[in-house]
């Protein structure tokens, strides 16, 4: 056991803010560092997240400081608290989106011991850019190996420091927004300390793309840039003229640039055009080289934007004095590991229709079953209901305002509670788009997006757009961060629609009491056919319908001991006529002929475990529901090769399967199976096993935790190079009870 009185080696500290998505592998990695060196503390500064980053901390094992306030919250006062609240010899300092290399803390603290001047290490960072399709590496290393100058550090925030340097030095300064690496460095080597970068990898770094517009927004959002402005007058102060100007030159020249431009626009309006010609002219002929130079027409756009805001910030973040570093303040609260147990799934917004019931759709059932059950529980879930009632008579701008509302409210969901996954279904038509719109604008926002799609119906939407729509169509499937289909089928005809995409297959799935219900039936049954529709003229179409509607008659006189429900029927007495019309025989036929029209649950239920065949002659479906519940009945089917309703059935193990519209093949199939009871029963077994090996809620759900992890990247293995390359894994997390107590510091 440690002395209480004898300095520790070495203490971690990490620094974070809303890094749910990464923190779980930081920490891991970190306390396996640490336990190869020898044990150490880890110290999170959680700068107010509102996700589970600090929760995350503590089922790691940490010591966890929940900054409240502090006087402006920055990385550098982050790091300044973690310096004052621990004590070690040696303070390794990490960011919540950085993970620590093996090789690096062996070979730093080597360093440190051999060489007692040195008072920074560092090591070799890669980059990782998080996009809709996971992480991409960035070329090259971001930091060079070898030794560092002298006062121009090349490292950034994660390095380990000597605390008697640091100390030495006077610490980060926690008004600084930027450049406190290079503020600090100057003043570690004025101490008489040197900073060394060895040439071995020491973390990996996961960011945003440089070129992108969230990449920016951030930067504004930190006050990188007024940070820039800051450490410029720190640095001219200290007579540090190369570090206050380093990196700045095109910044300064985009501002002379643009004042050139103001001049030329107050010549024009004194009616002197060649000045302002002059300069248009300059600013074509640069940007075509800038884009020929760079292979890209929007690079050149971003960084001359970047230029002038930047600029813009670093005139008002010189002219903002800092306060002395004595004025600074923090109140926060010392959460230790196991305060509290946190959910071991990250935090999901469901987007997806929820009427009042009963439920007219299969997309609706499974909503409603995915909020009752342990996932939901698992993962906080929460829905963002896009159901509204149909309504043919709306207007147009009825429509608009009322999407546009939906909108805003969508985005104050994601602002008041973040989650760590946006989950979204979708169907077709003027569904997609509007599922499309929170889809991109979750995107925007830099949320992970998982977008399912439950119609049969989606392949022949897209392909009956133009050529502009499919485009943009693809481009929403491709950005989002993965997809869901229902089935093998379904995942490889949206990979024709968007190659790029990340697909899964997660099927639907039924209730554990609605299994109990329907498998209640025994394997002998009446020789009854059951056929359901949607309760709509139009969509039964689609159910093939007619296709059913024109063989009835002269199956049923064939096999005079069967009895036929036909049930979801708009216009049931409508429907009798077309049998009528077809050769329906009124005396000897008709009674053994139910025609129904829409059914409650409960009456469902009962047509399903009274009768021994389901068919679906449909023309389009994806993973039809009443299937899944015909099967959980132990009934044989008979329906068409459309959706997932071959693999389904395993093929014809479970059924027949029939081409759509071929209606001599759908009266061969129904009167083979009529024919044959011990066909049907054996078909029945084999799906009512299928269905509890692979079509249940709880295996639903298991699928499902697994794409919330690997989409979310919570806290699962964040980095992934490529197939033969690396993967991390965070080690296990575990809790251990301790109370919470508040702390505050000068």
């Amino acid at each position: 056991m440690e002395d209480p009185g004898r300095e520790p080696l070495i203490a971690v500290v990490v620094v974070a803010r809303n890094e749910a998505a990464t923190v779980g592998s930081c920490l891991s990695a970190a306390r396996r560092a640490l336990e190869a060196a020898g044990g150490g503390e880890i110290l999170m500064v959680d700068s107010a997240s509102r996700d589970r980053t600090a929760e995350i901390g503590m089922a790691a094992g940490c010591r966890v400081l929940s900054v409240r306030t502090a006087a402006r919250m920055t990385p550098a006062a982050m790091r300044w608290i973690g310096a004052a609240q621990t004590r070690s010899r040696l303070l390794l300092f990490l960011d919540g989106d950085c993970q620590l290399e093996p090789e690096f803390l062996p070979a730093a603290l080597a360093a440190m011991e051999s060489e007692a001047s040195l008072g920074v290490v560092a090591g070799g960072r890669r980059d990782f850019h998080r996009t809709a399709k996971g992480l991409a590496p960035a070329g090259g290393e971001y930091y060079a190996g070898g030794r560092a100058a002298p006062r121009r550090p090349a490292y950034g925030g994660c390095a380990l420091y000597r605390r008697a340097a640091l100390e030495a030095a006077g610490s980060f300064d926690p008004f600084l927004r930027a450049k406190e690496e290079e503020d600090l460095a100057q003043r570690i080597t004025r101490a008489g300390y040197r900073i060394a970068v060895l040439p071995v990898p020491m973390i990996r770094h996961v960011t945003v793309p440089r070129e992108s517009l969230r990449r920016l927004a951030r930067s504004l959002a930190h006050g990188f840039y007024v940070g820039r402005g800051q450490a410029m007058r720190v640095f001219l102060g200290r007579g540090e003229y190369r570090a206050a100007f380093r990196d700045l030159d095109r910044v300064f020249l985009m501002l002379g640039f643009l004042l050139l431009g103001m001049a030329g626009a107050v010549a024009l309006a004194r009616g002197i055009s060649w000045p302002a010609s002059l300069w248009l002219f300059s600013a074509l002929v640069g940007y075509a080289l800038f884009a020929v130079r760079s292979g890209s027409l929007s690079k050149p756009a971003y960084y001359a934007t970047e230029w002038i805001v930047q600029g813009a910030c670093l005139f008002l973040g010189f002219l903002t004095p800092s306060p002395p570093v004595k004025s600074f303040r923090w109140e926060g609260t010392e959460r230790a590991s196991g305060a509290e147990r946190p959910a071991d799934l990250p935090k999901v917004l469901l987007v997806a229709p929820l009427p009042a019931p009963p439920f007219r759709g299969g997309v609706e059932k499974g909503v409603d079953l995915l909020l009752k059950g342990d996932l939901a529980r698992r993962t906080s879930m929460q829905l963002f209901n896009t159901y509204r009632e149909q309504d043919p008579t709306r207007r147009l701008w009825s429509r608009l305002r009322y999407q546009a509302g939906m909108i805003r409210s969508f985005r104050k969901k994601l602002q008041e509670s973040p989650p760590d996954l946006i989950h979204i279904k979708t169907s077709a038509g003027i569904n997609f788009y509007q599922n499309a719109l929170y889809a991109s604008m979750g995107h925007f926002l830099g949320f992970p997006v998982l977008l399912q799609i439950h119609t049969g119906r989606f392949e022949s939407f897209y392909r009956g757009r133009s050529w502009a729509i499919r485009a943009w169509i693809r481009r929403v499937l491709s950005r989002c961060t993965g997809m869901a289909a229902l089935s093998r089928s379904w995942a490889e005809r949206l990979s024709a629609i968007a190659p790029q995409a990340t697909i899964r297959i997660v099927p639907n799935g039924l209730g554990e009491d609605e299994l109990d219900r329907l498998s209640a039936g025994g394997e002998i049954r009446p020789s009854q056919i059951f056929f359901l529709g949607t309760g709509r003229k139009d969509l039964n179409r689609d159910k093939g319908l007619h296709d059913l509607l024109a063989v009835v008659p002269e199956l049923a006189r064939r096999h005079p001991q069967s009895r036929w429900v036909l049930a979801g029927l708009e216009a049931p007495e409508e429907t009798r006529e077309d049998l009528r019309r077809n050769g329906l025989d009124r005396e000897g036929d008709e009674g053994r002929i139910l025609c129904l029209g829409a059914l409650a649950p409960e009456d469902r239920e009962k047509l399903l475990l009274g009768s021994s065949l389901l068919v679906l002659p449909s023309y389009y479906e994806n993973m039809p529901n009443i299937l899944l519940e015909a099967m959980a009945a132990g009934m044989g089917v008979v329906a068409t090769d459309v959706g997932a309703i071959p693999e389904m059935l395993g093929y014809g193990e479970g059924g027949l399967v029939v081409a759509p519209g071929d209606r001599a093949a759908l009266a061969q199939a129904l009167d083979r199976l009529l024919s044959a009871p011990t066909l049907v029963r054996a078909q029945g077994k084999r799906n009512r096993s299928a269905i509890t090996r692979e079509y249940t809620m709880s295996e639903v759900e298991r699928k499902l935790a697994v794409i919330y992890r690997e989409f979310s990247g919570w806290p699962e293995a964040v980095f992934q190079e490529s197939a033969s390359g690396p993967s991390v894994r965070p080690a296990k997390i575990t809790t251990f009870p301790s109370p919470s107590q508040p702390v505050a510091g000068p």
